[in-house]
């Protein structure tokens, strides 16, 4: 499975935004995908297993191994949409949203943002497997 033709130019925007390629590459043994970007705050990976897309944000200082897809960061700083996107949605939701995710991340709001998106996985998968999680 090859990268997407937009990721790339998501990889410049990263960039851009100061953060620095972690790693990039196959996983050899799976050949999965997986770009990770990130500085000393927040990290943005890019990553495919069984052929699906991913796009991810974590939060280095107060979670740096939980991440959150694309989805519910945009139902964080947007508000609630489809649960289930294509990858070039999942890079579109996090560049045209980047200075609010940024800012949600930053020292002052992280905690508050971590409980928040906590909170709102678990509505979410309330919503998706209600009789399971009732």
């Amino acid at each position: 499975m090859d990268w997407s033709e937009k990721f790339p130019a998501f990889e410049d925007f990263l960039k851009e935004k100061g953060l620095s390629c972690q790693r990039r590459g196959t996983v050899p043994r799976y050949g999965e995908k997986l770009a990770q970007y990130g500085n000393d705050k927040i990290a943005v990976r890019v990553w495919s297993e069984r052929g699906i897309w991913f796009a991810d944000i974590a939060d280095i200082v107060g979670r740096p191994n939980e991440w959150y897809d694309s989805a519910i960061i945009r139902d964080l700083v947007k508000g609630r949409g489809e649960d289930v996107l294509p990858i070039t949605e999942q890079m579109r939701i996090i560049e045209e949203n980047w200075p609010a995710i940024a800012d949600a991340f930053a020292p002052e709001h992280r905690e508050q943002t971590n409980h928040q998106l906590n909170a709102m996985r678990k509505e979410r998968a309330k919503r998706r497997f209600p009789k399971l999680l009732s």
